[in-house]
C-alpha cells in the first residue's frame, strides 16, 4: 500500500507546527507511510471565495495525491502519542474498504444545545442538516436524540477510490459556499462541507474510533472553563483543540499530548490553558 500524511499551514512557522511535522513525520516514518507538509502553498483555497480553512483539502484538487491506495490530512494541532506504531489507514491491524474514515465530536451535540459560539448551535445544526438534506440528497446521521453529528475533519483519511468520488462527485467548494448564504460563517467551512457530503448516498464512511482524534478543548468561553479531556483509555492521535496552541513548546505539547493533566508541569505558565 501507498500511504501518505498530509499537514499543511498557512503563516509564519511558530513552535507548535513545528513540533506537530516533526512528530508526525516521525509517526509517518514508523508506520511506512510517506509525508508532506505545505507550507504556505494555496492550491484548494484559490478555488473558493471563502478561502480560509479550505487548504488542508489539497488533496481533493491536487492531482498528484491519485498515485496513493490512502491519503490521510492530519491539522497542525495534532500530535501521536508517544512511540505509536498503530497504523492510521487499517482499522484494528486490518485493511477495511472504505471511502473515508473520520471521528465523531460525540459531545458536541450536546454542548451546541447549551452554548452558542458564533452562531454555531445544534438548532442551527438542524436547519443546516436539513437544508444540505433537501439540496443535495444526502441523507445527514442524527444521535439518538435527534441531534445532527458533529465530525471532525482534524483527522480523515481517504481511499483511492473515494478521492475520485469526492473529485468528480461531490459539489465543487464554491458551490457549496454559495448555497450556505443564510448560514453562520462557520457553516461555509471544509469542515462542514465535507461532513455534508460523506452522507451522499454511494459513499462508504468508515466511522474511526475516537481513539484517533482525541480532541483537547474548553468547554465553554470562561477564561477558568474546565479542561475537557477526551484523550480515553487508548489514545493515539491527540487533537490540541486551543487558539494558542501553535504558539506553545514542544515539551507543552508532549506533556498534554502524553500525560494526566494531573502531570502536566507546563513550561507556559501555571494557568494554562486559559488562552482559550
Amino acid at each position: 500500500m501507498k500511504n501518505i500524511i498530509y499537514q499543511y499551514w498557512k503563516g509564519p512557522m511558530k513552535p507548535g507546527v513545528m513540533a506537530s511535522t516533526k512528530l508526525m513525520k516521525a509517526y509517518a516514518d514508523r508506520i511506512g507511510a510517506e509525508y508532506r507538509f505545505d507550507h504556505n502553498i494555496e492550491i484548494a483555497s484559490k478555488t473558493v471565495n471563502v478561502p480560509i480553512y479550505y487548504e488542508p483539502a489539497n488533496p481533493l484538487v491536487d492531482k498528484s495525491f491519485d498515485t496513493y491506495d490512502n491519503v490521510a490530512l492530519v491539522d497542525i494541532d495534532v500530535f501521536p502519542t508517544e512511540g505509536l506504531t498503530d497504523n492510521l489507514f487499517m482499522l484494528n491491524g486490518e485493511w477495511v474498504d472504505y471511502d473515508a474514515g473520520i471521528c465523531t465530536e460525540p459531545k458536541q451535540p450536546f454542548f451546541r444545545t447549551i452554548y452558542n459560539s458564533g452562531g454555531i448551535t445544534s438548532e442551527v445544526d438542524k436547519i443546516w442538516a436539513k437544508h444540505c438534506e433537501n439540496t443535495w440528497g444526502i441523507k445527514y446521521s442524527y444521535d439518538n436524540k435527534g441531534r445532527p453529528e458533529v465530525f471532525n475533519t482534524g483527522v480523515v483519511v481517504i481511499s483511492k477510490a473515494g478521492l475520485q468520488k469526492m473529485k468528480k462527485e461531490w459539489p465543487s467548494f464554491q458551490e457549496y459556499v454559495d448555497k450556505m448564504n443564510q448560514f453562520p460563517r462557520f457553516y461555509k467551512l471544509f469542515q462542514d462541507y465535507f461532513s455534508a457530503f460523506i452522507h451522499l448516498p454511494n459513499f462508504k464512511l468508515m466511522r474511526m474510533p475516537n481513539e484517533w482524534n482525541c480532541y483537547m478543548h474548553k468547554v465553554g468561553s470562561h477564561p477558568n472553563a474546565e479542561i475537557g479531556d477526551n484523550r480515553g483509555d487508548n489514545p493515539k492521535l491527540v487533537h490540541i483543540m486551543y487558539r494558542t496552541a501553535d504558539d506553545w513548546p514542544e515539551e507543552a505539547l508532549y506533556q498534554i499530548t502524553n500525560k494526566p493533566i494531573s502531570e502536566w508541569k507546563l513550561p507556559v505558565n501555571k494557568n494554562w490553558p486559559n488562552d482559550g
